[in-house]
């Protein structure tokens, strides 16, 4: 029996051996009941008061969709592809976090007027992706997205599935509604390595890279945060830039240090608490540095992330990226400081003695 058969056939048999029951008699609204009695969440007392206010604000259309202008031009020509009847316009994102995949995406959407599934790629299974394949041929709306974001997370069994699904729109000899993927990751090179055929199934030009923002994209970002969700607080526009260069510009860390200051009033104490040393450096790279410049020879990533008191994939996805493309590091392809990176230890240091 094939692999494909025995999850259509698995997926029929789930309701029989998943060891929940749903109810939904008299109109009740759906109650879920571990048979083993774990959780029986019928026996929730449920919260009546009012509901948690949402500081949030996404951009609805793409004038507020900030930056990234070339792949707002790829959106554009998405669109005109999709309209033209050619629904293999799958799209790959490689974006920092908090640079706006999401939103992007969503903005893509609602632009097509489609039907948006977003999934995790770790969150995918064998019962689920049926799951997911049935909301796509059911939908009533023309034209459905699959959204999977983190997709260098998927199981490379349940992507093997998916690549002959995005290229024929079949699975087991069934017909799926055609549809448009997209994939998005931070770690791409994860899945050149792991799983390349997907990316295989993507135009070239289809696949978007998003570019770090700068200060004055930054301050715009804030600037209309501020005005959606905090008008009624007076903020000067030397707040923004003030985040804007302090941030590793990026947008998700920005807005959390406007909303800090909101409450704080006062920038300095912003950039104390996020521990912000100098143009956005923050106590931790500077202790990476200042290991760097203390040693006379190249050293490796997890040698130089259990020095600096971190484990080696934090280093290499919170600290190393930003600190290579900025000079401040170099890869050789062991670790070293740059001449860059000395220079900024050096003021550092002149400020410290400046203020004993």
């Amino acid at each position: 029996m094939s692999f494909l058969k025995e999850l259509c056939e698995e997926y029929n048999a789930q309701i029989n051996s998943s060891g929940i029951e749903i109810s939904e008699e008299n109109n009740s609204p759906l109650e879920v009941v571990l048979k083993d009695g774990q959780l029986d969440t019928s026996k929730i007392t449920e919260y009546k008061g009012d509901a948690l206010k949402k500081f949030e604000f996404r951009p609805q259309k793409w004038e507020q969709f900030i930056g990234q202008s070339e792949a707002k031009r790829l959106a554009k020509k998405f669109k005109k592809k999709i309209k033209h009847g050619n629904m293999k316009s799958h799209f790959f994102i490689d974006g920092i976090k908090g640079h706006g995949k999401t939103t992007y995406v969503e903005l893509f959407a609602k632009d097509l007027n489609a039907h948006l599934i977003e999934r995790v790629g770790k969150q995918i299974n064998e019962d689920n992706l049926i799951d997911i394949i049935n909301e796509i041929n059911t939908c009533e709306e023309q034209n459905v997205i699959l959204f999977v974001d983190e997709m260098d997370s998927m199981d490379s069994k349940i992507v093997k599935v998916l690549n002959p699904i995005i290229e024929s729109f079949k699975i087991a000899g069934k017909k799926i509604k055609p549809f448009i993927f997209v994939g998005a990751t931070i770690n791409k090179h994860i899945l050149i390595k792991n799983n390349p055929d997907t990316l295989d199934r993507i135009p070239p030009t289809h696949h978007i890279k998003f570019n770090r923002y700068n200060t004055n994209e930054i301050a715009t970002i804030l600037e209309q945060y501020h005005q959606q969700l905090f008008s009624n607080i007076t903020i000067d526009k030397e707040i923004y830039f003030a985040i804007g260069k302090n941030c590793k510009f990026n947008p998700r860390t920005a807005i959390a240090m406007l909303e800090d200051y909101v409450v704080e009033k006062d920038i300095q104490k912003v950039l104390d608490d996020c521990k912000i040393v100098k143009d956005g450096l923050n106590n931790v790279d500077i202790r990476i540095l200042k290991i760097l410049n203390a040693r006379n020879k190249p050293i490796g990533a997890k040698a130089l992330a259990q020095k600096a008191g971190l484990n080696e994939k934090e280093y290499t996805t919170e600290f190393e990226p930003y600190l290579f493309e900025y000079d401040y590091i170099d890869r050789v392809p062991s670790r070293i400081i740059t001449e860059k990176g000395k220079i900024l230890l050096s003021k550092i240091k002149n400020k410290e003695n400046n203020n004993v």
